[in-house]
């Protein structure tokens, strides 16, 4: 319009001139209010109301139906399509349908009240021209609007499809895990129980037949032996057991210090020695020196004494179990060996999982495969490293793999 105002000007057209001048005005209110005053829906009525008013004004001072007129009913029309909210359409449509027929007709029944403002054909081309242009150039970018909008709705909606359809996935996802944990739990909350009865019945039983029997000293000797052994085994797996359950509910705690390799393996294995030369295995633990690697200290007592118990139970009278450490490269690697029963090829792919199962000793010591799960567990905890090599009928070797440190061992 403001570009409106002086082109009529220069081709003589006076009203069209001062209606787009009261245009400019009244736009240039209309955006105040709506822009700073929050009045938009008031504004684009108002806006509405003027735009066909000013246009049907226009069209009687502007040569009617021989001027460009239903040009800009059209651009009125789209204009106000593009603003006003859709539940209005039923009004608003109507309205500038009914206003230009209605001017039609008036015209047609009475041509005198349209002047023809045109001095020449010349004034008529550029009128028809230039309002045929801006018409253009406002309807591109009213639809350029529209489709921007459109397209920024649909991206937002395609993002938010996929963001629910990922998370769906995710959900399902820990679904599927959530209730294979709870099934694995179960199967080994049921073997804990059935394993820890089987054990106290045990030593219930042999308690009755010391105190009730008189027994030989060798019959009495022998059954106190069992005693113990049952005993060990059922504080072992209640141990794994409840560290276990401890990082179930809890999560884990490490306090990662700097942890010297040989006086940690010589101190946590005194009691594994105990054990291994009652059951007749040899146990050998060498260390090169001045190797300190970042460890629990817990943790990692945890993790050696599972793996060197797990390797004396599965090693017959006569065997030799190794715990061996060194350095290579930047890194601490404790080897623990056995010469025993190795592991089947179908239960290693099973071996550091929540597999629920128990297992016999060469002398029936019993166990539920929990303590490599959280050897696994607490070794990643630390940031270490675990695996292992086997070799049915000819023992097993596990390894675990710690990064060295510089920082001195504080005492």
């Amino acid at each position: 319009m403001c570009f409106e105002v002086p082109f009529n000007l220069l081709i003589g057209l006076m009203v069209p001139a001062g209606l787009c001048f009261f245009g400019v005005i009244v736009s240039g209110v209309l955006y105040y209010f709506s822009r700073f005053k929050r009045k938009s829906s008031l504004c684009i009525k108002l806006f509405a109301i003027v735009c066909n008013l000013s246009f049907a004004v226009n069209y009687f001072f502007n040569s009617g139906i021989f001027g460009p007129n239903l040009l800009l009913f059209s651009l009125a029309f789209l204009l106000v399509i593009a603003i006003i909210p859709k539940e209005e359409f039923k009004i608003w449509i109507p309205i500038n349908i009914i206003l230009v027929i209605s001017i039609l007709i008036v015209e047609y029944f009475n041509p005198q009240l349209t002047t023809i403002a045109y001095n020449g054909e010349l004034s008529k081309a550029l009128d028809f021209a230039v309002t045929y242009l801006v018409v253009v150039v406002i309807t591109y970018f009213a639809i350029s609007y529209i489709r921007k909008n459109y397209d920024d709705e649909h991206s937002s909606v395609m993002d938010k499809n996929i963001a629910i359809k990922q998370q769906n996935e995710r959900i399902l996802a820990q679904k599927e895990e959530l209730e294979k944990l709870n099934s694995e739990k179960d199967k080994l909350f049921s073997i804990v129980a059935h394993d820890i009865r089987m054990p106290l019945n045990s030593i219930q039983g042999y308690l009755e037949v010391l105190a009730e029997t008189d027994l030989e000293p060798a019959e009495s000797q022998m059954l106190k032996k069992q005693l113990l052994q049952i005993t060990k085994d059922t504080s072992n797996m209640l141990t794994n057991v409840l560290s276990w359950s401890k990082t179930q509910m809890e999560g884990s705690y490490t306090d990662l210090k700097p942890l010297p390799v040989s006086t940690s393996l010589v101190n946590g294995l005194s009691i594994e020695k105990i054990i291994a030369e009652k059951k007749g295995v040899q146990l050998f633990v060498s260390s090169e020196d001045d190797l300190v690697i970042m460890a629990d200290h817990n943790m990692f007592q945890l993790i050696i004494r599972n793996l060197v118990n797990n390797a004396i139970k599965f090693t017959p009278v006569g065997g030799e179990v190794k715990v061996l450490a060194s350095k290579i490269n930047d890194d601490c690697i404790i080897k623990v060996e056995d010469d025993g029963l190795g592991i089947d090829p179908k239960q290693q792919a099973k071996l550091f999982k929540l597999k629920a199962t128990s297992t016999f000793g060469t002398n029936n010591e019993r166990g539920i495969g929990l303590g490599l799960l959280l050897c696994k567990e607490f070794t990643d905890l630390q940031g270490g490293k675990i695996w292992f090599e086997s070799n049915p009928g000819k023992g097993s070797t596990f390894y675990l793999s710690f990064t060295l440190t510089n920082e001195l061992v504080v005492q």
